[in-house]
């Protein structure tokens, strides 16, 4: 399939997806490693519910985050509630905030899989060497993972019939223009489990 055709596609089949009510990205990433959202509880019980916002906060005012999501954690943190999504467009989501927070792929909702799935697909066709990305890895991962008709099904649960279909053509693209990498086939068998 041309390059072009496969990007208006997923243009077009991706263009009303949202996020829904699903942590961002940004969130899964982060509770991958704190193993807190900034909306529920934290279950250390050797810390006050304010000694560990205080903590967290420290954290956030040093780390490494992208300014718009570290400001946007802070108050997540402050008011107790969960990150706003500033992505309405999953195509409009950058490469770099992708790859900062490639470990929140494994834990994304089927919805949130849906949302950040056109964004992955509009990169590795802009720049394939995104292949060997972090982003590209973790979300790849998640498709080789459900590797039963349940599993699949669970996963794609948001996804409608067309977007399958383009998921399917991307792999494809992807499987003959990276020497057969064994990772997509993988997933294209995956994906095939559900036709």
């Amino acid at each position: 399939m041309n390059i072009d055709t496969l990007k208006k596609q997923i243009e077009q089949e991706y263009k009303d997806v949202t996020l829904g009510d699903n942590y961002t990205l940004a969130e899964e990433d982060y509770a991958d490693t704190s193993y807190w959202y900034f909306d529920k509880q934290h279950p250390d019980s050797h810390l006050t519910a304010e000694e560990w916002a205080s903590q967290e906060l420290g954290f956030f005012e040093t780390c490494g985050w992208l300014a718009a999501d570290q400001e946007e954690a802070i108050q997540a943190i402050k008011e107790k509630r969960k990150m706003a999504n500033r992505f309405s467009n999953p195509l409009e989501i950058p490469s770099l905030y992708l790859n900062m927070h490639f470990t929140g792929f494994s834990y994304l909702t089927p919805q949130a899989y849906l949302f950040y799935s056109p964004a992955i697909m509009k990169h590795y066709l802009n720049e394939p060497d995104s292949l060997y990305s972090n982003s590209f890895t973790w979300w790849l991962y998640r498709l080789e993972r459900a590797n039963s008709p349940d599993l699949i099904k669970a996963l794609l649960e948001y996804f409608d019939v067309q977007q399958v279909d383009v998921l399917e053509k991307f792999l494809l693209y992807v499987f003959k223009s990276s020497n057969e990498y064994k990772d997509v086939n993988i997933a294209l068998d995956n994906l095939r489990l559900i036709k």
